[in-house]
């Protein structure tokens, strides 16, 4: 780069639920990876309004644990209604929210682009940056295949949207953003990890390391970066209802629930192994046949990118902007979607009996359009800050 120093992009981002890190830390090693000519810098929302953090005051507990304390304990029903309380106080709190950030957003250096991963606040960043930043673009990458409007994606007066669905481009129509300010992406933005694993060597290595036979079948159970309390019992349901199967059980960062699924894996007779956060979510993808989850974003665009067909669950306990997920799921025949999380060992065990369904959606599965989203976003975050 010719000795010049590289032009700053800002992420913004918050760490309640892993989705919106995991983008970020994708997108920063895509950049280095193709040496883009900017660098991105975190800012982390809940530092700064940390002085206006509405949990804090009400429950003693910051927004971000409250929410991962809800996904770990499976206690997601009321989530919806606490989403439209949490947006009616933004929008009471929305001055002196805006007039917080911008005095944040002058403390570092200018940047050419200020790019949102977060949702919920983002008219309280758009009008943060055009107090403190005239000029600056102000985009917001969906880290969801859809909104859950109003107010918690999209906003109007945005100076771009980067999303992953042809239903999400419509969402950010109707939202106010003009089209011709939409970028449709392939998908969710995956670490460039997952473009450097050789599906075939990774699946004997991995197979081998845990002594699994090349022809047995591998269910994968992974409930996000946090875990799920599900995930033990569906542990033990699965390996008493089919003798056949081997399950890899990757409980995130959740050392309470990492304990209980070892502690079980001792009596599994090597059927189960048991895993806590892991760096290796491409590799162990690979080795598996199948991957039972929760309708994540994250988890399903690697699963659909590393070949694998899911069963997940969707009702009322399904976070509210993961639930179209289900229907890409169904609609498309990637997958299974059952009614609760107890079903899905019984749904395995289907798949299993009738392999020419699983066959086919497995071959739905591969049709899909290959996922180069973390790098479509570097570009369209290129052109942004080559304006600001």
């Amino acid at each position: 780069m010719s000795g010049e120093r590289a032009s700053e992009v800002l992420l913004v981002l918050t760490d309640a639920g892993g989705g919106h890190r995991a983008a970020a830390n994708a997108l920063i090693a895509a950049a280095e990876e193709q040496s883009a000519p900017f660098r991105f810098r975190v800012l982390k929302l809940q530092d700064a309004l940390a002085g206006a953090d509405f949990t804090r005051v009400l429950l003693g507990r910051s927004m971000e644990d409250t929410y991962n304390g809800m996904l770990r304990r499976g206690r997601t029903r009321f989530l919806v209604p606490l989403l439209r309380l949490l947006h009616w106080l933004i929008a009471r709190l929305h001055g002196p929210l805006v007039r917080m950030l911008a005095r944040e957003l002058l403390r570092g250096a200018r940047p050419a682009a200020v790019v949102s991963l977060m949702p919920n606040f983002n008219a309280v960043i758009r009008d943060a940056v055009r107090k403190a930043l005239p000029g600056v673009p102000f985009v917001v990458l969906l880290t969801d295949f859809a909104d859950f409007p109003p107010h918690f994606w999209l906003e109007p007066g945005v100076d771009g949207a980067i999303v992953g669905s042809e239903h999400a481009v419509e969402q950010a129509v109707h939202a106010g953003v003009p089209k011709q300010r939409v970028s449709r992406v392939s998908g969710m933005p995956l670490h460039p990890r997952h473009y450097a694993v050789d599906p075939a060597a990774a699946r004997a290595r991995v197979r081998r390391e845990l002594a699994i036979g090349p022809h047995d079948f591998v269910v994968m159970l992974l409930f996000g970066g946090k875990g799920a309390p599900e995930l033990e019992p569906l542990a033990r349901a699965l390996l008493a209802q089919q003798a056949d199967f081997n399950v890899i059980a990757v409980c995130g960062d959740n050392p309470p629930l990492f304990e209980r699924v070892r502690a079980l894996a001792g009596g599994a007779r090597g059927r189960l192994h048991a895993m806590a956060f892991s760096e290796r979510i491409a590799e162990l993808l690979a080795a598996s046949d199948l991957l039972l989850t929760k309708p994540g974003p994250g988890s399903l665009a690697e699963a659909f990118h590393h070949g694998v067909p899911v069963v997940i669950a969707s009702n009322g306990h399904t976070v509210p902007q993961e639930r179209w997920n289900a229907v890409i799921v169904r609609e498309r025949g990637l997958g299974m979607v059952v009614e609760h999380w107890s079903e899905m060992p019984w749904a395995a065990s289907l798949l299993l009996r009738n392999p020419d369904w699983l066959f086919g959606l497995r071959a739905r599965v591969r049709e899909l359009p290959r996922n180069r989203a973390v790098y479509e976003s570097l570009d369209v975050i290129e052109a942004l800050s080559l304006r600001g």
